[in-house]
Order: structure tokens, then C-alpha cells, then sequence
């Protein structure tokens, strides 16, 4: 399993050029470019490593054509391979070069790659670590740059600057090292770049783990009772939140708070003490229900100060989407356009719970946030 969880299986995918033909069998020694890309994918995982969160379980994923488990078979049908093993990793690195430029082999991982991570239900985009290996002196098919490569204006990349010029020549930086070990200056840029990718690493693993809860919430509300409901209600009408209380029981939910509606208090300190438990309680539940009576001036406030503010801060605490719904128990005049309009902006769903129990309503609802699987 990869640092980043799932859904991949590699943190990092490697893309380069050997600088030969691959289907050639190679004589004697691996091409320079392929040494190179291999002595700079090692060093760069030695300093990633370095981090001990990344130390156990870190992978990289580098067709080295000798490793156990970091291969891809030349003789085996290409899509089920970068199916697997392209597809399954949290970033693409690319090692540009001419020769990755011509290579057709490179074009489809890229291709594949960035196909498969709809898959992940993760964008593509801010994905790719483009390390320029060589200043690529000729233009690509058509004069235009990958898509894959380039940024959502259609421009390249700026990627990560890895060569350097030796006389006339350019190569990639370490590059005369590369049967050795790279100097001090390589590694320090080495040394740079993983500072980079880790932190781009980490991103990833909190947009996969925040995709992860959202995908638990939605399985929880679609399951057939169980949920938690934080059913919110003023104590003047605490016989209306008794009965919602056991109606929403009946049906099979856990419903809080248990001592019944917040009590009324009037000393700061006191509703400071009464909404921190509240947030507290509320941010451990599946969903929000707030009761809908005749009083329309406690139904706005609530609106905010409990639908959005308390609900925001519950929210915030453990990274759930805490649906949240107005159980209407009265209908007109407190249902109107306006108010109907406020609820959606501040992503609350209303409910008619003047003629079904509370806990069918609710079901259905909890089954179309669930069918919808976005933030509520």
C-alpha cells in the first residue's frame, strides 16, 4: 500500500526514457540515460525516506526491467499492465528528455495514467512532477505540448529545472556521476525536489482520505436506519421535539441530544458551555435536523446561528458533510419563497413533516443525499 492510502497502490509513478530502443535487448551495460534516470530515481527515494512518515511505507513505482514487482513486461498486453501499475499511482513524475519526447512507449503511460485517475475520483491536474532532465531543443508533434503536461491555460508546466551545461553540451544534472554517487550539489537539488514531492504527496493524501469519509457518510446515510441524528429544537416546544424524538426512534435512528432541547439560558458563559457540547454532540452525528414551528423569528436564527455557524464548526472537526434539513411541522405562513430560498442558499434542505412520521421523511432524505454523493 502506498503513503498516500487509497486508492493507490504507488505514490509515484516514474516515466522515463532509456535513451534506447526498449525492444532491443541491450549489450554489455543499460544505456547512459537509463542509468542515469535509475542512480536519480534512487537518490530521490533515499531523501524522500529520510521523512519517517514516508520511511515504511513509501513506493515508487520505476520499470527498472530488474526489480521484483517494479517491472512491466514488454511481452504482456500494455493495458493491463498500466491498468495496473501506471494507474495505481498518486503522481506522475516524467523525466523529460528528447528521447522521452520521441518515445511512443512514454506518450502511453503518460496517456494511460492520466486516463485511470478518473477512476480514483481524484483530478488529474497538479499531479505531474516534470523534472526537466534536458532542455528539450526540438518542438513536439505539431509544435504543442502534451495536455497532460501543460497547466489549464494549454502552458506547459514549468516543472523542476534537473540539467546543466557542460562545455557546449547539456545533460542532466548528475549525469557523469551516474555509475557512482552523486556529488554533494546533485543531492542538494535532489534534496530540494523531495521537499517538493513530499509535500505534494501529503496534499494528496489528505484529498484521498477527505474522498474516503465523504464516501463512509454517504454509505452510512444510505444504510437502512443506524444513523445518528442531532434533532435540534427550542425547549418552549419541547412536547413537538419529544414526539419527533420517538418518531425518528421508531424508525431506527439513534437520536441526540437524549436529555431532550438545549435549555434556555441567558448567562454568556453559560451559552458558550451550552454551545460547545452542542458542536461537540453534533459533529459525532450523521445529519442535522432542526424542528420547523410556528415561530418564524426562532426559525431564522436558528437558520444561522445552529444550520450554519454550529453546523460549520461540527463540520470542521472531523471533516464530515453533516447534512442538514428543516423538519416543517406547520407549512404556511412560516413556508415561503424566502425562507425556502435562504435554506438552499445556506445548503439546508427542507423537509414536510406535517402529515408522514418524522423517520420516513427523513429516510427518504438521507437516501437522496446519499444517491447525490457531493457535498451537501
Amino acid at each position: 500500500m502506498a503513503y498516500v492510502g487509497a486508492p493507490f497502490r504507488h505514490d509515484i509513478f516514474v516515466s522515463y526514457s532509456h535513451g534506447a530502443d526498449a525492444s532491443v535487448a541491450s549489450e554489455g551495460e543499460d544505456p547512459p540515460l537509463k542509468q542515469w534516470s535509475l542512480a536519480f530515481v534512487r537518490q530521490l527515494k533515499e531523501e524522500l525516506r529520510v521523512n519517517r512518515a514516508l520511511r515504511e511505507t513509501l513506493s515508487i513505482f520505476v520499470d527498472s526491467q530488474g526489480q521484483a514487482g517494479q517491472r512491466l513486461d514488454r511481452m504482456a498486453p500494455l493495458t493491463d499492465q498500466l491498468d495496473e501499475q501506471v494507474g495505481a499511482s498518486a503522481l506522475l513524475m516524467v523525466l523529460l528528455s528528447p528521447d522521452y519526447q520521441a518515445s511512443r512507449w512514454c506518450r502511453q503511460e503518460r496517456e494511460w495514467w492520466w486516463a485511470r485517475q478518473a477512476a480514483t475520483g481524484l483530478a488529474p491536474s497538479g499531479r505531474v512532477a516534470m523534472v526537466r532532465a534536458w532542455p528539450l531543443l526540438d518542438p513536439w508533434p505539431d509544435n504543442r505540448w502534451p495536455p497532460e503536461l501543460c497547466d489549464s491555460a494549454g502552458e506547459p508546466l514549468p516543472g523542476y529545472p534537473f540539467h546543466e551545461t557542460i562545455g557546449d553540451e547539456a545533460r542532466p544534472l548528475g549525469y557523469a556521476e551516474r555509475r557512482t554517487q552523486f556529488g554533494p550539489e546533485v543531492v542538494k537539488a535532489v534534496i530540494k525536489l523531495a521537499g517538493e514531492i513530499r509535500q505534494k504527496l501529503e496534499t494528496v493524501k489528505a484529498d484521498a482520505a477527505r474522498q474516503a469519509a465523504e464516501r463512509a457518510d454517504r454509505e452510512k446515510l444510505a444504510s437502512d436506519g443506524g444513523q445518528a441524528i442531532y434533532l435540534h429544537g427550542r425547549t418552549e416546544y419541547a412536547q413537538l421535539w419529544d414526539r419527533k424524538f420517538q418518531e425518528l426512534s421508531s424508525g431506527g435512528y439513534a437520536v441526540f441530544p437524549a436529555d431532550g432541547p438545549d435549555p434556555i439560558e441567558r448567562d454568556p458563559a453559560r451559552l458558550d458551555t451550552i454551545r460547545e457540547r452542542r458542536i461537540a454532540l453534533m459533529a459525532r452525528c450523521d445529519a442535522l435536523v432542526l424542528l420547523g414551528t410556528q415561530d418564524g423569528y426562532a426559525l431564522d436564527d436558528d437558520m444561522l446561528a445552529i444550520g450554519k455557524h454550529d453546523r460549520e464548526s461540527a463540520r470542521a472537526r472531523y471533516a464530515r458533510s453533516l447534512p442538514c434539513a428543516w423538519l416543517d411541522t406547520v407549512g404556511p405562513p412560516i413556508l415561503n419563497p424566502r425562507r425556502l430560498t435562504n435554506a438552499r442558499i445556506l445548503r439546508s434542505d427542507w423537509l414536510d413533516g406535517r402529515e408522514q412520521p418524522a423517520h420516513v421523511v427523513v429516510k427518504q432524505w438521507l437516501a437522496d443525499k446519499a444517491a447525490q454523493g457531493q457535498q451537501p
